[in-house]
C-alpha cells in the first residue's frame, strides 16, 4: 500500500464517522452524548488526511514513493462493515448470552426509595424496577400498574423478558436489564413492546434474579431511535 492510499483510507474513515454522526446510525453503537466527539474525530481525520496529502506532494516530486505496511488496509474495515452490513443495535441474541445486571445490595438503612409518582399506569424504566425490587422487596411497586418498554428476549428455559441494554459509553460495555414476563404469550424475539403490568411480590429481591411482572396489556411498537437506556 502506498502512502497516498493510506491517506485516502484515512479520509474515508473520517467521512464515515461524519456520516454516522449526521444521522441516527451512531446510536446503534455509542451513547447519544458521543455525537459531537464523533464529529470532531471525523473532521480531525479528514484534516490529517489533507495535510498528509499536501506533505506527500513534495516527496513524490523528489521521486520517492513512500510505502506503509499492508496492515494499514485494516483502516478500511470499519468503513466497509458500516456500508455493507450496518450491524443493528444489540438484541435478543446477545441478551440470551449475557449475564443479568446485578444490583448491589446495601443495608436497608442506607437506602430510601421515594414512592412512585402519581398516575395509572406509571411509566418506569427497567432499571428503576430492578432497583426497587432489589432494595425494598418491591414495596414501592406493590399494588401499582407499571408501564414498561423494551424488546422481547428469552432464556433457554423458555421464560421471556422485557429487555433493554444500558450503556455508559458504547455497546462494548452494555449491561442487560430484563424483567421476566408472564400472563400473555411471548411475541417474537427482538419485537419492541409497551406493556402494562404489575410486579409479582417477592421476585427480584437481592438483585441476583430478575423481578417478574404479570402483564395485563401488551402493545407491539416500533423500535426507538436510541435503543439503549
Amino acid at each position: 500500500m502506498t502512502r497516498a492510499t493510506q491517506t485516502l483510507l484515512l479520509a474515508v474513515t473520517g467521512a464515515v464517522l461524519l456520516r454516522m454522526a449526521a444521522g441516527d446510525a451512531y446510536l446503534r453503537y455509542v451513547n447519544s452524548w458521543m455525537r459531537w466527539p464523533l464529529i470532531a474525530c471525523g473532521v480531525l481525520l479528514i484534516v490529517l488526511a489533507l495535510a498528509d496529502l499536501w506533505r506527500d506532494q513534495g516527496s513524490q516530486d523528489d521521486g520517492h514513493d513512500a510505502h506503509v505496511p499492508r496492515a494499514a488496509w485494516l483502516l478500511f474495515a470499519p468503513s466497509l462493515v458500516f456500508f455493507l452490513i450496518a450491524p443493528p443495535a444489540l438484541g435478543a441474541h446477545f441478551a440470551e448470552r449475557a449475564q443479568n445486571a446485578v444490583v448491589p445490595i446495601k443495608e436497608a438503612s442506607e437506602v430510601s426509595l421515594p414512592p412512585l409518582p402519581e398516575g395509572d399506569p406509571v411509566a418506569l424504566t427497567l432499571d428503576d424496577v430492578l432497583f426497587r425490587a432489589a432494595y425494598d422487596d418491591g414495596a414501592t411497586l406493590a399494588d401499582r400498574r407499571l408501564e414498561l418498554t423494551g424488546f422481547v428476549s428469552r432464556d433457554k428455559s423458555g421464560t421471556w423478558y422485557v429487555t433493554q441494554f444500558g450503556i455508559n459509553c458504547c455497546a462494548a460495555d452494555a449491561t442487560v436489564m430484563r424483567i421476566a414476563a408472564s400472563g400473555v404469550e411471548a411475541p417474537p424475539d427482538d419485537q419492541w413492546v409497551r406493556v402494562v403490568a404489575t410486579h409479582v411480590p417477592g421476585t427480584g429481591d437481592g438483585g441476583v434474579e430478575p423481578p417478574e411482572v404479570t402483564i395485563e396489556q401488551i402493545e407491539p411498537i416500533e423500535a426507538p431511535k436510541n435503543q439503549y437506556s
